[in-house]
């Protein structure tokens, strides 16, 4: 049995980092499975749609596919937008067996990385006293991962003893202005901005922008896609691909009154 082929299905932008990010979490997943394919995908930007993508495939033989969105936000349902053009994709490839994963979401292992691009981002600016994080990240509608980024802020918040607020890019939540004025009403002056992306994105360079214009010492880049990032997207590739198998097929069908002989399996058991 041929595995599905894993897409990874990216927020496009003209910046050409987005796909050099997307390109290494490619080669990291191919490496790990050379024998998986494993193609890349965009929403809006340069690069290929999902509806290119995987037409490609199909007429290369591919009988499915798993999308996995490398979205950080959301933890448990895709975007709204990815929700979209995976209905596009049912739709001009009838014959295509599509599933779609769980995003990446804002899984723990993701604060290290933002740590990393944070201290990185101090050192280029020669930041030396921080008294406030913010976690900035694009936000969802869905409650219960909002409370999960919630929990991250905490988290991230009780590791450096900082007061720690989300803030969100769309208006689900306090934008990143209102959360560094809710630091400063609070008397906090020296304050970071931590981005919860993967890539420079629009909606990154909108946060970014409006973080140092409300006095934020400084904005954090995207994490980019680490190994570990890579290493969840498999994760969602796998589960995906168990969610494709129809085990109602592989179970032989019994008739009523059939009489099912197991004492050779009990005897070999038993043995």
């Amino acid at each position: 049995m041929t595995a599905p082929a894993l897409v990874l299905l990216a927020h496009g932008h003209s910046d050409p980092q987005i796909a050099e990010i997307t390109h290494a979490m490619r080669n990291e997943l191919m490496a790990r499975c050379p024998e998986l394919v494993v193609r890349a995908a965009y929403l809006g930007g340069s690069g290929p749609s999902p509806v290119q993508v995987a037409s490609k495939l199909a007429r290369l033989g591919t009988e499915e596919i798993v999308f996995v969105p490398l979205e950080v936000g959301c933890a448990y349902r895709a975007s709204a937008v990815v929700c979209a053009a995976i209905a596009r994709v049912e739709s001009a490839c009838p014959d295509l067996r599509v599933q779609l994963s769980r995003p990446i979401g804002p899984e723990p292992i993701l604060l290290t990385m933002l740590d990393r691009t944070l201290r990185q981002a101090l050192s280029d600016h020669h930041v030396t006293e921080l008294d406030g994080l913010v976690l900035s990240t694009s936000g969802t509608q869905d409650v219960r991962s909002r409370a999960l980024l919630a929990r991250r802020t905490r988290q991230w918040g009780m590791h450096h003893k900082l007061a720690c607020v989300t803030a969100y890019v769309d208006e689900t939540g306090p934008s990143v202005e209102e959360a560094i004025q809710t630091l400063w009403n609070q008397g906090r002056r020296h304050v970071a901005v931590g981005s919860w992306f993967l890539s420079t994105s629009d909606l990154w360079a909108h946060q970014a922008e409006a973080a140092l214009s409300a006095g934020a010492v400084v904005v954090s880049r995207p994490m980019t896609a680490g190994p570990e990032v890579a290493e969840l997207a498999m994760h969602r590739y796998v589960v995906g691909a168990m969610d494709l198998i129809d085990f109602g097929s592989l179970v032989p069908q019994v008739e009523a009154g059939d009489d099912l002989d197991l004492s050779p399996e009990l005897h070999a058991i038993g043995a």
